[in-house]
């Protein structure tokens, strides 16, 4: 068996079962891969996909767990590389990073800066989308670290550093009915249209829940993942936004009006995942430490040394807002 193999195979199943986007990827040709795929089934005696044809269908129940055992091969071999560069280069590689829009456009500017000033030579790559799809990213080896909000639940084969706490905001034009007040009740919300970020219309959402245990009926009529679409969409008239509290800016959004939420809606989180195999090389270490200067290296190698344990440095401290990267 060997390494080029497995990348192969996992380029295949990383490419949708495309062998042509596949070896393009690979800077490869197509009969190349095919043929090394074949040599690794043949040497397993197990057939990895389901195939009509000559068309790849799907992986089969061993393709399934080959996939999963060569993407951890081949972070190790990666890992072993980086810490060989971070012997002898520390202050150069990449870093890569998916996170919400959110995230990339109030929060992150300020921190890449001051690590771009410390390390110049680090490339740093954003990846922006949703909470599933830059989890998805992770999993696949796409990226190193995940910046996002919201549930944990699907996550225990991470390890997750819960960082920060902060609260939505309402957000209405300055000439709406709403825009007169500091503080509303959640029976007032409820009795407007929201717009909402992808995914606080579901069920498990903190948002659906304030509605349904207070009993109160509530009407989402647009969700996107930008925060920026959200108050456009506001500024239409097209309803009352609900946003993160750092995504309003005085400068910017002068025309909008912001009501606090603290004492209708629960607090949300922001939180860091990246895959346990991950070889944190000095300047992650950095990162971790200007987006998050509460949390210490200790912390986070307890976290790595105790099973993928969740921390919560701020569990009872007062919620943090945009000050945080000041």
């Amino acid at each position: 068996m060997k390494l080029q193999q497995l990348r192969f195979f996992v380029a295949i199943c990383q490419s949708g079962l495309n062998v042509t986007s596949a070896a393009k990827s690979l800077y490869t040709s197509q009969p190349g891969v095919s043929r090394q795929v074949r040599l690794l089934e043949d040497e397993l005696g197990l057939s990895l996909f389901v195939r009509q044809g000559k068309a790849l269908v799907s992986l089969t129940q061993a393709g399934k767990e080959v996939l999963k055992r060569a993407r951890m091969i081949l972070k190790e071999v990666e890992n072993i590389k980086a810490f060989s560069h971070e012997l002898n280069h520390v202050d150069q590689g990449q870093l890569n990073i998916a996170t919400t829009h959110t995230q990339a456009r109030y929060v992150l500017p300020a921190v890449i800066q001051k690590f771009h000033q410390q390390y110049p030579s680090v490339k740093v790559n954003l990846l922006q989308g949703t909470s599933q799809q830059n989890l998805s990213s992770l999993r696949n080896g796409e990226v190193d670290f995940v910046i996002t909000s919201g549930s944990t639940a699907a996550t225990s084969d991470l390890v997750k550093l819960d960082l920060f706490k902060w609260q939505r905001k309402i957000v209405v034009p300055k000439d709406h009915p709403l825009a007169t007040k500091k503080q509303i009740s959640l029976k007032e919300l409820s009795e407007h249209p929201l717009i909402v970020y992808v995914f606080n219309d579901q069920e498990s959402s903190s948002l659906v829940q304030a509605f349904k245990q207070a009993g109160l009926p509530y009407k989402i009529v647009f969700t996107a993942r930008d925060s920026d679409v959200i108050k456009a969409y506001v500024r239409q008239g097209l309803g009352v936004g609900l946003i993160a509290g750092m995504a309003l800016d005085e400068q910017t959004d002068h025309d909008l009006h912001g009501i606090e939420t603290e004492s209708i809606l629960p607090l949300c989180s922001t939180w860091m995942a990246f895959n346990p195999s991950l070889f944190l090389r000095g300047f992650m270490h950095e990162f971790i430490q200007l987006f998050a200067p509460h949390v210490q290296r200790e912390q986070v190698q307890s976290a790595i040394d105790n099973k993928l344990m969740l921390i919560d440095p701020q569990k009872n401290t007062q919620p943090i807002n945009s000050a945080w990267h000041a």
